[in-house]
């Protein structure tokens, strides 16, 4: 199929889904379903294939797509939100788009797609309230969503503040919003290590080990830094 070209039916999307069936490779199906847990059918297609079918479509008639795509497989939900990204949008119009493309999320890996929409720098102070409003949700999904945009756009000398007080507020017992948090705090380690030590002083111990891990993991983090979290976590877990 040429996407860029499509103009985008009910017959047109049918012919794509097949041509996303017909790109299942099913050794490669078998390694992600083990590492992204959805209820959606997995097909096994690689993100780099997807990144170039989302941005053609995009190019193309992308708001077409978008009205037209559903959720039948994982992948079809990838590319929803590679095209989403490489769009403009008015603040109404993205915080809409957003809405309904994380209310299909459920798996970390859709989640985190937010990574892409760089629409936020657009609009950081305004979206802050959508984020929050994502936080505040009953659905863990949401609060993973909004866990990621606050890493990924808001960990700046004019936000960081805002983003440590709405990452923080979070209570969830899920495991993927505790790790959403932890990659957060990793993140921020990084221009602002004294802060997180801080932060781990205070946090439930579950999310202090979590977050620990996740920091030692990282190449850029210091003998003299690793010796100082497990310090943390030592004296945490005593308590």
């Amino acid at each position: 199929m040429d996407l860029t070209t499509t103009q985008w039916t009910s017959e047109n999307y049918t012919k794509f889904l097949t041509f996303l069936e017909l790109k299942r490779n099913d050794k490669a199906q078998a390694r992600e379903a083990k590492i992204v847990r959805t209820n959606y059918p997995i097909l096994g297609i690689s993100m780099a294939e997807l990144k170039v079918w989302g941005t053609a479509i995009s190019q193309g008639d992308p708001m077409g797509f978008l009205a037209v795509a559903g959720t039948e497989v994982y992948e079809m939900i990838l590319v929803r939100a590679i095209v989403i990204s490489r769009l403009r949008f008015n603040l109404a119009d993205f915080i809409a788009i957003c809405d309904h493309y994380f209310a299909t999320a459920d798996c970390w890996a859709i989640c985190d797609m937010a990574i892409h929409f760089k629409q936020v720098k657009r609009y950081p102070a305004e979206f802050l309230t959508t984020i929050a409003r994502y936080l505040k949700s009953d659905h863990p999904w949401f609060q993973r969503s909004g866990l990621v945009f606050l890493l990924k756009f808001y960990l700046t000398p004019e936000f960081r503040d805002q983003a440590f007080t709405l990452a923080l507020s979070v209570t969830s017992d899920d495991n993927y919003v505790q790790l959403g948090q932890a990659w957060f705090l990793a993140a921020a380690f990084k221009d602002d290590p004294n802060r997180v030590y801080q932060v781990l002083e205070t946090m439930p111990v579950p999310l202090v080990q979590r977050t620990v891990q996740k920091i030692k993991s990282l190449r850029r983090t210091t003998p003299e830094q690793k010796r100082t979290l497990t310090e943390i976590l030592a004296r945490r877990r005593a308590e």
